[in-house]
């Protein structure tokens, strides 16, 4: 069974790994969001600001704010979806391609060698234990509300 500290212990690692994303994104010269953001457009290109949304774990507001910045900056633009023309899909530009390449690059390329490092059975095993935790943490949220406690 496990104890609180396990828990304190998994919520600790993963926040240290957050860190060490927003300390990448700081020797990029950008915030923790925008790098999530690039590097979710840099794997998968042309999603919907919701599919950046669940695939990044940002919120809605945040993603949009970040969607807005690149695109005023000439790094994204955006189109109607084909099937939905009330979806936009958000795609790099030329500039944005390259600006996220300048800076997502190196990160998947030390991701990389990490993970070889590790070895793939055990990144299986962390991902999988990190997506059960997510879904029963999910359904909990979806159980509780505030006046429960």
């Amino acid at each position: 069974m496990c104890q609180l500290s396990e828990i304190c212990d998994l919520y600790s690692v993963w926040s240290k790994g957050t860190a060490l994303y927003t300390r990448w994104a700081d020797t990029c010269g950008i915030g923790y969001p925008e790098l999530i953001v690039l590097y979710t457009l840099r794997i998968k290109d042309h999603l919907t600001q919701k599919a950046i949304t669940e695939e990044s774990g940002l919120v809605k507001p945040t993603v949009n704010t970040v969607i807005r910045s690149l695109k005023s900056r000439g790094l994204v633009r955006l189109e109607p979806a084909k099937n939905d023309k009330r979806e936009k899909l958000v795609f790099l530009t030329e500039s944005g391609d390259q600006y996220a390449h300048e800076l997502i690059d190196p990160l998947l390329k030390s991701e990389k060698e990490i993970a070889e490092k590790i070895g793939s059975k055990r990144i299986e095993q962390a991902i999988e234990t990190m997506e059960l935790f997510n879904l029963l943490f999910e359904h909990e949220l979806k159980r509780r509300t505030p006046a429960d406690e």
